[in-house]
């Protein structure tokens, strides 16, 4: 009997070994995919001669650009603005286990030309990306500079992940579920502050940190405004990387509604505004999860889900043009999705000198801050 036993645990583990081998070449495989649309990623002669460079088209919304720099200068740096680039760690409660217990992040704190208390908009990385890199391919710090707000960028630490991919696909309490907890205490810690518009607090994110963002404008909807993703994966479709490999590739089945209670939203809290943008030749991230993250909050938000009826776009011919769905009630626009003609897995009208920025398409950045500032908390 033990013997039998044995084996039979034996077989398991050689199972396990080979599902968990499997996964790990899956995972390393999409990372090659995103290193692949990084543009600063060194590349072979023959993917430089083979891959096709779409050519930069013109916004189509009538959005605020901010001025392009030519290429052969370096990009704006924090250094470069009048505010102040600060690095900041954030305490958090002991769990088992978590020998490190804080939240590293950024703020841009714009001029003194800009007096008073001001929002705030807290915009999560996608893997791979840092506070600096992120901040300068989006140049949210400009508009902030610009416009008058305080911007915030926590960063995933690498202990905890090492792409530093927030963990979106496994919101167990000490993983994915810690990480949105942790992004909570932090919008809690800005409201306390004196330079802060405590009812403007926002959240956004580009990739895993537009997943994640969702998760935390959801699970804690009363700490955040509105809410602002970017090529964002949609939430409730997976516990382990394996499946969140699946949602990304192909989105998900199941209706948003019955994902949103997967992944522990109770629909019917205080409402959540929220902006969503995906380029529609995102193969990284598959378009059709931008349009279920929408669908989504349309389900929170109690609004008629008239985008389940709407066929999905065919390929453009024309990069950078928007198609765009609007969904609200009182004359307030509480969901919006913005797809993108030609656009691959990165930001809209970003700095195309850094990875996963794209010059092709509006700018993102001043489109996001156009929906957010319109909401309060």
């Amino acid at each position: 009997m033990t013997k039998s036993l044995a084996a039979d645990w034996h077989a398991q583990l050689r199972r396990m070994s080979r599902v968990q081998a499997r996964t790990e070449r899956q995972l390393k495989s999409w990372l090659q995919r995103l290193d692949s649309l990084n543009p600063l990623t060194p590349a072979r002669p023959q993917d430089v001669l083979a891959r096709p460079h779409p050519p930069a088209v013109a916004p189509t919304l009538p959005l605020p650009r901010l001025p392009r720099r030519s290429p052969h200068r370096s990009p704006v740096t924090p250094d470069e603005l009048p505010g102040t680039w600060q690095a900041h760690r954030l305490r958090l409660a002991a769990l088992p286990g978590d020998l490190v217990p804080q939240l590293p992040y950024h703020l841009y704190i714009p001029s003194k030309r800009h007096r008073g208390p001001l929002p705030v908009v807290v915009l999560l990385h996608g893997c791979r990306q840092t506070p600096d890199a992120i901040s300068a391919g989006t140049r949210m710090n400009a508009l902030a500079e610009q416009e008058g707000f305080i911007v915030a960028y926590p960063q995933q630490p690498l202990r905890r992940q090492v792409q530093r991919c927030w963990q979106w696909f496994d919101l167990s309490a000490a993983e994915g579920g810690r990480e949105a907890q942790a992004v909570a205490a932090l919008l809690d810690a800005l409201a306390a502050r004196q330079d802060v518009r405590e009812r403007e607090i926002y959240l956004a994110g580009m990739s895993a940190g537009a997943a994640m963002a969702a998760v935390v404008a959801l699970r804690y909807p009363g700490k955040a405004a509105a809410v602002a993703m970017h090529s964002g994966v949609v939430i409730g479709a997976a516990h382990t990387p394996r499946a969140g490999l699946h949602a990304m590739r192909h989105g998900a089945t199941a209706e948003p509604a019955c994902l949103l209670d997967a992944a522990g939203v109770a629909p019917g809290g205080p409402a959540m505004p929220a902006l969503v943008i995906h380029g529609l030749a995102d193969d990284a991230v598959h378009p059709v999860n931008g349009r279920l993250l929408a669908r989504q909050f349309l389900a929170y938000n109690g609004l008629e889900d008239r985008l389940a009826a709407t066929p999905d776009p065919a390929p453009g011919e024309e990069p950078g043009r928007c198609r765009e769905y609007r969904f609200g009630r009182w004359s307030r626009d509480l969901v919006a999705l913005v797809e993108v003609e030609g656009l691959d897995h990165a930001w809209s009208g970003g700095d195309a000198s850094y990875g996963f920025h794209s010059d092709i398409g509006p700018d993102a950045s001043a489109m996001m801050w156009d929906f957010l500032r319109q909401h309060r908390r």
